[in-house]
C-alpha cells in the first residue's frame, strides 16, 4: 500500500515508524528537513521536504498513484485542504487529524465526504473518552466495551489480595465460567496465557466478561475496598483536560490547575460548569496542593504537555495516597518508566491516532481499535461476513496466530464468551486481542 503522511511531528511520526515495520510504501512530507532527515535514516521510508497544501509539490510525491493520504500536522486548516487536494488529485482514501469539537458530530460527517475526506480524527477527544472512563471505574487501569452490548474487557492490576493467584488457568477459566482471561502483562512483557499459566501478584490481567459479572471480578480481585471517585483532579488546562471535564458524570467535582492566567480564563468560558473549579497555580507547588485539599480527592489526572512532569505529579499524587492517577504520555520512551513506578492508566495520543488509522488499512470489516500502550497489543472488533474463513471450524481448530485470542462475540445483541469449542458465524462481532503487530495476521481469518 502507498501511503502519503503529512506532518512528521509527534503523530506523524509515530505513524511512519509503525507502518514502515509492515513494508508499506511511505512517504513523509513536512517543511522541516531536521525532522524528515530523522526518519529518513532511521526507518525504511521516503521524506519530502515541502508544504503538505503545495500542489507541485503533492504531484512530485506521486499523489495520484496514493492508496491513503493521512494529515496530521499541528494546523487543522493544512490538513483539511491537504486531504482535499490529495482527493481532487488521486489519492484514495483521505484523513485528516483536526482540533475542533464540531467537526467529528457525526451529523457533519457528509460535508467532509463531499469534499473528499473519508474520516477525521481528534485525538484529544478519543483520549479524554479514555481518560473519562478509566476515571469513572477507579479499580479498572484500562477499558474496552463493545457498543450496543454487555460485553466488556478490563485491565486489572491484581496484588497480593486477589483469590485468583497462583491457580492454574484451566482451574480458574472453564467453559462456564464468568470471564475469560485474554493476556497478562508481567515485568514488561505481555503473553497469551494457557492453561497451565498462573496469574502472580502485580500481574496486569486483562479480563473479558459480561456486565453481570464486573462485580464478581472485583470482588476476586481484591478491589471491593477501593473508593469510587467523587473529586477529581486534573494538573494541566489543555484541551484534553477540557474534553474531560464535560466527560466525566455530573456527580463528580472536578479542579482543574493551570499555571498560566490567561489560559485559566479561557478555561473558565470554555467549560462554564458549576462542578467544574479551576484554579491558578502550579500542579507541582505541594502547598497549593494542601491548601486546595487536594490529598482529599479520589483520582488525579496530569494532561501537561511533559510527560515527565505528568508522572511525576502522578508519583507525588500516589505519595498522598490518591489512589486512582492517569498520565499523558507524548514521549513513548516514558512509558516503561510510568509502568515502574506504578502509575495507574497511561495515555498515549500518537497510540489513539494509530489505532484509528491502522483500521483503516485492513481488509477484514474491522468496527473498532484499541491499541493499549502499556501492553503493545492491539484490541480489534470484527465483523463476520459469509464468507470469512473464521466460521469454518471450531476456534480450536483454525490454527490462528499464536500472539492472538479472541475473547468473547456479540450475537443478535447478546455477549457471550468464547473457547475452542465455539463456533463463529456470519453477521457475529468478534473481538480480538492481539500482541505486538499480528492484528494483520488475524484479520486475514474474516
Amino acid at each position: 500500500m502507498k501511503i502519503i503522511i503529512a506532518g512528521a511531528g509527534a503523530v506523524g511520526t509515530h505513524l511512519a515508524k509503525l507502518l514502515s515495520r509492515e513494508k508499506h510504501d511511505i512517504t513523509v512530507i513536512d517543511q522541516n528537513p531536521e525532522r524528515l532527515s530523522y526518519l529518513a535514516n532511521n526507518y525504511d521510508i521516503m521524506a519530502k521536504a515541502f508544504s503538505p497544501i503545495s500542489i507541485e509539490g503533492l504531484r512530485n510525491a506521486n499523489i495520484a498513484d496514493t492508496d491513503l493520504f493521512i494529515g496530521v500536522t499541528p494546523q487543522e486548516t493544512d490538513n483539511l485542504t491537504a486531504c482535499i487536494l490529495a482527493h481532487k488529485m488521486g489519492a484514495k482514501k483521505t484523513v485528516a487529524r483536526v482540533n475542533t469539537y464540531e467537526y467529528i458530530d457525526k451529523k457533519n460527517q457528509f460535508l467532509f465526504k463531499d469534499m473528499g475526506i473519508d474520516s477525521i480524527i481528534l485525538p484529544e477527544m478519543i483520549a479524554a473518552q479514555e481518560i473519562a472512563s478509566s476515571v469513572s471505574r477507579s479499580w479498572i487501569r484500562q477499558w474496552w466495551e463493545v457498543e450496543h452490548s454487555d460485553l466488556v474487557m478490563m485491565g486489572i492490576k491484581v496484588r497480593g489480595n486477589s483469590r485468583i493467584l497462583n491457580k492454574p488457568l484451566k482451574e480458574l477459566c472453564g467453559p462456564e465460567s464468568p470471564y475469560h482471561i485474554v493476556a497478562i502483562k508481567r515485568l514488561g512483557e505481555t503473553i497469551i496465557p494457557h492453561g497451565n499459566d498462573l496469574i502472580l501478584a502485580y500481574d496486569l490481567v486483562f479480563f473479558m466478561t459480561t456486565r453481570k459479572y464486573i462485580p464478581y471480578i472485583r470482588e476476586i480481585t481484591g478491589k471491593e475496598d477501593l473508593p469510587d471517585v467523587k473529586n477529581v483532579v486534573i494538573m494541566g488546562g489543555s484541551i484534553t483536560s477540557v474534553f474531560t471535564s464535560h466527560l466525566l458524570p455530573d456527580y463528580m467535582k472536578v479542579k482543574i490547575i493551570e499555571k498560566d492566567e490567561q489560559r485559566c480564563r479561557q478555561l473558565f468560558e470554555q467549560i462554564n460548569n458549576k462542578k467544574v473549579m479551576i484554579i491558578h497555580g502550579d500542579g507541582r507547588d505541594m502547598s497549593l496542593l494542601t491548601d486546595e485539599n487536594i490529598p482529599n480527592a479520589e483520582a488525579f489526572v496530569s494532561l501537561t504537555s511533559s510527560s515527565e512532569t505528568n508522572l511525576l505529579s502522578c508519583l507525588a499524587a500516589k505519595r498522598m495516597n490518591i489512589h486512582k492517577t492517569v498520565a499523558m504520555i507524548d514521549n513513548a520512551n516514558f512509558v516503561s518508566m510510568g509502568e515502574s513506578l506504578d502509575i495507574g492508566t497511561l495515555i498515549n495520543k500518537q497510540n489513539i491516532a494509530a489505532s484509528y488509522i491502522y483500521q483503516m488499512m485492513l481488509k477484514a470489516d474491522v468496527s473498532n481499535v484499541k491499541s493499549l500502550v502499556v501492553a503493545n497489543a492491539d484490541v480489534a472488533e470484527f465483523n463476520v461476513k459469509e464468507s470469512s474463513k473464521i466460521t469454518r471450524k471450531p476456534i480450536k481448530d483454525l490454527k490462528l496466530p499464536q500472539s492472538s485470542t479472541l475473547g468473547g462475540l456479540v450475537r443478535n445483541g447478546q455477549g457471550y464468551l468464547i473457547n475452542g469449542n465455539t463456533i463463529i458465524q456470519p453477521g457475529d462481532r468478534v473481538v480480538a486481542f492481539c500482541i505486538g503487530n499480528d492484528l494483520r495476521n488475524l484479520s486475514s481469518f474474516f
